[in-house]
């Protein structure tokens, strides 16, 4: 039950309100179903083939997906996004990875990053708003969180070559021990238009 409630609470942190729904803790209405991932035999081959072995692209040991940092996003059109820990964590900086597509025909995709023109196929300390469809990623500077990078990605409409949309870029240079209202008020970088 500890274990349990400690989850929910990532969770409820981690903005997955759509998991508590069977609880009795809101409306899943209009937005995508968000799953917790526990178990390597929760995800889809594709996945397990990057996480499992310690050759691996993402090794990571099967214990960490017990702390609530894997889920599944999945719509009504059958689209899924899968996010999972990758590799290595930093003292605190976290890589995550994100596997998508429709159905059965998952492969590791890319987040889109600055000015849309780049790729990257890792992100660091993924959060996901069900009710906005937001992932963000917040890449600390210093382990006080007072400096570093902001990412926000929607989830792209149905029938985009895409699967994630780069929202704006925000970044805080400056190390100055100023939580300045955090990452996502931070100086905006890029926007999308």
């Amino acid at each position: 039950m500890v274990r349990s409630m400690w989850m929910r609470e990532r969770l409820i942190a981690a903005g997955a309100a759509a998991v508590l729904t069977g609880l009795g803790c809101g409306s899943a209405e209009a937005s995508p179903t968000v799953r917790p991932i526990t178990r390597f035999a929760d995800l889809p081959e594709v996945v397990r083939a990057d996480l499992e072995p310690e050759n691996g692209g993402c090794h990571i040991e099967e214990r960490r997906l017990a702390y609530g940092d894997a889920f599944e996003v999945a719509d009504e059109t059958g689209m899924r996004l899968i996010v999972v820990p990758c590799g290595e964590t930093g003292a605190y900086n976290m890589p995550f990875a994100i596997y998508g597509g429709r159905g059965d025909r998952i492969s590791r995709t890319v987040f889109p990053l600055k000015f849309s023109e780049t790729t990257g196929d890792t992100a660091f300390n993924i959060r996901y708003d069900a009710t906005q469809r937001l992932f963000t990623s917040f890449v600390k500077g210093r382990g006080m969180g007072d400096c570093g990078s902001y990412y926000a990605w929607h989830i792209a409409e149905p029938g985009s070559a895409d699967l994630l949309v780069l929202e704006e870029v925000r970044i805080k240079e400056e190390c100055d021990a100023k939580a300045d209202g955090g990452p996502a008020t931070w100086p905006l970088a890029w926007k999308r238009q």
